[in-house]
């Protein structure tokens, strides 16, 4: 006498393919989950070494520098002994730039895959005269206006004030947002996502 074999009744049968499927499913989207999360997880921290060493090499290399030479003519008038004259020559810089690095707001948004830099605006870092290259010939002497040093140093420093000043008036710390602006771009440009640059509010 034969056996008869049990068939799986043909509903029963879908709902375990269907259950079947809809773990498959269910696995397919955690797996592609933790891909993401990972996968983000590790731009994050590439971001973030990214800006361990690019912040403060944005700051460095961004700063712009001006380089003058001036030679002036200092004379004293006295209704005794005439005049006395010097001749003063000498040279200096003023470097312009990001004063603190730590003020640089770099942020990266997963969603949209875009970095986001805010820079504060640049400001004079320094204005020096090279004394090594500081001469100074004295044309004439009158013993009751003597040109002295004091005075040598005051026009010496009355004259960075007024390039420096100039400079300002001039659009020099715009040159150097601009230039800090296009380095930011090029340094990011290798992380792999949209970057957008401005500066921070403040004086213009």
């Amino acid at each position: 006498m034969k056996k008869k074999v049990r068939s799986v009744p043909p509903v029963r049968f879908n709902v375990l393919a269907l259950l079947f499927f809809a773990v498959l499913c269910g696995l397919f989207a955690g797996y592609r989950i933790m891909s993401v999360r990972r996968t983000e997880e590790q731009k994050r921290k590439a971001f973030e070494n990214l800006n361990a060493t690019t912040l403060t090499r944005i700051a460095e290399l961004s700063v712009l520098e001006y380089g003058y030479t001036d030679v002036m003519e200092m004379n004293r008038r006295f209704i005794v002994g005439g005049q006395s004259s010097s001749l003063i020559r000498f040279s200096g810089s003023l470097k312009a730039g990001i004063a603190d690095a730590s003020l640089i707001q770099a942020t990266w948004n997963a969603d949209d895959n875009t970095v986001h830099i805010i820079l504060p605006r640049s400001t004079i870092l320094e204005n020096t005269v090279d004394i090594s290259t500081v001469k100074i010939w004295d044309l004439r002497k009158n013993i009751f206006v003597p040109i002295t040093t004091e005075l040598k140093i005051q026009e010496i420093t009355a004259f960075k004030e007024r390039i420096e000043s100039e400079l300002e008036t001039s659009g020099f710390l715009q040159e150097a947002d601009g230039r800090a602006m296009e380095l930011v771009s090029s340094l990011y440009a290798g992380f792999g996502a949209e970057t957008r640059v401005e500066l921070a509010l403040g004086n213009e």
